[in-house]
C-alpha cells in the first residue's frame, strides 16, 4: 500500500540571522581568538623581569593549549544543557578576567594560572561553541559560514599586535592587560547576536511517497480496551521495520486517546549515573572506528600546524633573514590565511567537495609547500611559499570541524567537536 503524504518540515536558515551570527562570532574572534598570538609581544618583557625567557612562554602556552583542548568533550555537554550563546558569552568573560588577573602576576605560576588556565578555558569555551551556533543555522553555505565567521581570527591577528605595542607604550604593563580585558569585553557583545536557532527556522513543504505493509498488530482490540498502546509495524521505503506508537484507536466510532501519564510510566527506564553520562558526553561516537580515524587525523595535522607556526620566525631567522623579513613573511602567511579562510570555501561548495576531502588534498598541499619552503633562502620565493602555506593553513582550520560534523548526527555535534579537541591534546 503506497500513498502521498505532504509534510511541512523546519530546516536551518541557511542564511538569514546566520549571517548576524557569523558576525557576531567573528567580533568575538578579533577581540579574544586573536589574542592567543599575542603573549609572546604582551608578556615578552615580563618574563624577562621573572627570569623566564623562552622556556617559560613553552610552559605557559603549553598549559593553556592542555586547558583549551582537554576541556573540548566538557564543553560540549555544557553546550547541550544551556546554549552555544550562553557557552560564548560566559567564555568573552572569562577571557577578560584571566587576562585582568595575569596583570597582578609576580612569577610563572601566577601567569600560568591567570592566563593558562584561565583564559584557556575562556577561548575554549568560545571556540566549540561558535562553531556550535554557526552550524545550527547553516546547512548547503556551511563551509562559507565557518570561513567568514574565522576571518575575524585573522583580521585581530593583524590589527592586536599594533594595538597591543601602542597600549604597552602608553600604559605600561599592567594598564595595557587591564585595557585589552576590556576589549576582550567586546565579545560578550558579538556573542549576544548568536540566537537560538529555533527562533530562525523556515518551514517548506515536502511531498513524501509512504510504503506501508501492515505485518501485525499484536491484541489491537484488547489492549484498546485496556487502554494500552498498540503497536503497529510498518516498513518504509529503505525496507527497514519500525514500530509506531497509535496514539489514537477508532472502535465501533470511539475514539479513546491513550493516558499520557500510564505511558509514561510504562516507557520510562531508570537510568544509572554511568549512563547518563554516557549519553551526555555521546561516547557512541567512539564505537564508529571512521569516527576515531578522522579525530586521530584531525589532531595530527592540526598539532602539525601548530607546531610549526612556533618554529617558523626560528627557521627565517637561523637562514639569515632579518627580523623584519621575517615580520614580512608572517604578514604574507596572515593575509593568505585571511584570503584562504574567504575564498577557498567558496571553491569547495563549487566543486562539490566534502570537507574530508578537502582536509585531505589541503594537508598534502602543505607537506609539499613545506617540503619546497625548506630549501629557500631567498626571499622572493619564501613570500611566494608562505603566501601558498597560509592558504592551506587556513583550509585545514576551516575544514577541521566540518569534517567531524559530517561523520555524526546534528545533536551529536558538541560533544563530537568537544572529542576532537580532546585527540588533539592526547597527541601533544
Amino acid at each position: 500500500m503506497s500513498k502521498t503524504k505532504t509534510i511541512t518540515k523546519l530546516v536551518p536558515p541557511d542564511g538569514g540571522w546566520g549571517w548576524i551570527v557569523l558576525f557576531g562570532s567573528a567580533v568575538t574572534n578579533v577581540f579574544n581568538q586573536a589574542m592567543f598570538s599575542q603573549f609572546s609581544l604582551l608578556y615578552g618583557d615580563k618574563l624577562k623581569e621573572m627570569g623566564h625567557r623562552t622556556t617559560g612562554a613553552a610552559m605557559v602556552m603549553s598549559v593553556m593549549l592542555c586547558v583549551i583542548n582537554f576541556g573540548g568533550p566538557f564543553v560540549g555537554v555544557l553546550v547541550k544543557l544551556k546554549s552555544p550563546r550562553f557557552v560564548c558569552v560566559t567564555g568573552s568573560l572569562i577571557c577578560a578576567t584571566g587576562i585582568f588577573l595575569s596583570s597582578f602576576s609576580t612569577n610563572i605560576v601566577h601567569l600560568s594560572l591567570s592566563y593558562g588556565v584561565v583564559f584557556g578555558v575562556g577561548l575554549g569555551f568560545i571556540q566549540n561553541a561558535s562553531f556550535v551556533a554557526i552550524n545550527s543555522y547553516f546547512k548547503l553555505k556551511k563551509s562559507i559560514a565557518v570561513g567568514i565567521a574565522m576571518t575575524g581570527t585573522g583580521i585581530g591577528q593583524a590589527l592586536m599586535p599594533h594595538v597591543v605595542e601602542y597600549s604597552l607604550d602608553k600604559f605600561g604593563f599592567r594598564g595595557a592587560c587591564w585595557f585589552l580585558s576590556a576589549l576582550c569585553l567586546h565579545g560578550v557583545c558579538g556573542t549576544m547576536l548568536m540566537q537560538p536557532v529555533e527562533w530562525h527556522m523556515k518551514k517548506i513543504k515536502e511531498m513524501v511517497v509512504i510504503e506501508e505493509e501492515r505485518i501485525e498488530i499484536n491484541k489491537s482490540q484488547k489492549d484498546i480496551k485496556d487502554d494500552k498502546p498498540a503497536i503497529m509495524f510498518t516498513k518504509d521505503r529503505n525496507n527497514e521495520c519500525k514500530s509506531q506508537l497509535l496514539e489514537k484507536i477508532s472502535v465501533n466510532g470511539i475514539s479513546d486517546d491513550f493516558k499520557k501519564g500510564s505511558l509514561n510510566e510504562s516507557t520510562k527506564l531508570k537510568k544509572t549515573a554511568l549512563e547518563r553520562i554516557y549519553e551526555l558526553f555521546d561516547i557512541s561516537l567512539l564505537s564508529s572506528p571512521r569516527f576515531i580515524n578522522v579525530i586521530i587525523g584531525i589532531g595530527l595535522t592540526y598539532i602539525s600546524i601548530q607546531n610549526f607556526s612556533m618554529l617558523f620566525p626560528f627557521f627565517l631567522l637561523n637562514i639569515g633573514m632579518s627580523r623584519n623579513e621575517t615580520a614580512t613573511c608572517m604578514s604574507a602567511v596572515a593575509l593568505a590565511d585571511i584570503f584562504g579562510r574567504l575564498i577557498v570555501p567558496q571553491v569547495q561548495v563549487r566543486l562539490k567537495l566534502t570537507a574530508r576531502l578537502t582536509l585531505f588534498l589541503t594537508s598534502i598541499w602543505i607537506i609539499i609547500t613545506r617540503q619546497i619552503l625548506a630549501y629557500q633562502t631567498d626571499l622572493t620565493s619564501l613570500l611566494v611559499l608562505s603566501a601558498l602555506y597560509g592558504i592551506g593553513r587556513s583550509m585545514v582550520i576551516v575544514a577541521r570541524n566540518l569534517t567531524i560534523t559530517e561523520h555524526c548526527r546534528a545533536d551529536q555535534v558538541p560533544s563530537a567537536v568537544g572529542l576532537g579537541r580532546r585527540a588533539t591534546h592526547r597527541k601533544r
